[in-house]
């Protein structure tokens, strides 16, 4: 297992590949975001504009299907776009590229003690998908999981009472719930990463072309498609989330 440059190692670990890459992630989708509509084009979009307003009408579609009331779906559908958009980015970029630098020895002001050094034989991953990292996935579960109770909230009396409606157990359903919507995205991603390690590690042919080069193909087109349904399948998730504590949309059920 490669290590992490990290800061404040002993009290609040903080993995700055990861923080690094949640930055990077956030630059390509306003990069992106801006540059598909920087010239709008009302009545004939085209090229980035025209898939913009498809991944738009995606997610609107995802949270009129899960939410109560078309308040709801307002109140969440900003939200969901850029959940929807940043996850996508952010579980590719571990599929485009992995960058590790091999270090002689413990760099101590990197946060590598070593211990780390010893474990991960002196590589340091520099280059990663940020959603291969649990801090992060469970992260933004817990953002999801404060949004839901803080809507749910501003109806104190239904919000009280969901918790005893089937039966007792959504309590601990709501425990549950955030570890299981975070740890789902980490699983996914990081056994992707992982395993697709391994096979570009393997003996190579000519010194450049790895053994395992055909099943490596097939597992990066896997793992590409694993990696959107993610993003789609977290998103989806969170408006489920939000959407059953919209208690004001209840009566029309």
């Amino acid at each position: 297992m490669p290590a992490f440059p990290t800061l404040f190692r002993h009290t609040f670990p903080i993995n700055l590949t990861t923080i690094a890459m949640i930055f990077l992630t956030g630059l390509i989708v306003i990069i992106v975001m801006r540059v598909g509509l920087r010239r709008l084009d009302m009545r004939n979009p085209r090229g980035l504009q025209n898939m913009l307003e498809w991944a738009a009408e995606f997610a609107a579609n995802m949270a009129r299907d899960t939410m109560p009331t078309e308040q709801a779906v307002r109140f969440i559908l900003p939200l969901a776009f850029t959940m929807l958009f940043f996850l996508f980015v952010a579980n590719w970029l571990g599929l485009i590229a992995i960058v590790a630098v091999h270090i002689h020895h413990p760099i101590q002001h990197w946060g590598i003690t070593p211990q780390d050094f010893a474990q991960s034989k002196g590589i340091v991953e520099l280059f990663d998908s940020p959603t291969a990292n649990m801090s992060m996935t469970l992260g933004l579960a817990v953002m999801v999981w404060l949004l839901a109770h803080a809507r749910g909230l501003r109806h104190p009396k239904q919000w009280l009472i969901h918790f005893y409606k089937p039966s007792p157990l959504a309590i601990i359903e709501e425990i549950t719930n955030p570890l299981t919507h975070g740890m789902r995205l980490y699983g996914n991603i990081f056994a992707g990463e992982a395993l697709l390690n391994v096979l570009v590690s393997a003996p190579r042919l000519f010194g450049w072309v790895p053994l395992t080069l055909p099943l490596t193909i097939v597992w990066l087109l896997y793992s590409a498609f694993v990696s959107t349904i993610q993003a789609y399948v977290f998103s989806i998730l969170m408006c489920l989330y939000v959407g059953n504590k919209s208690f004001e949309g209840h009566q029309h059920h």
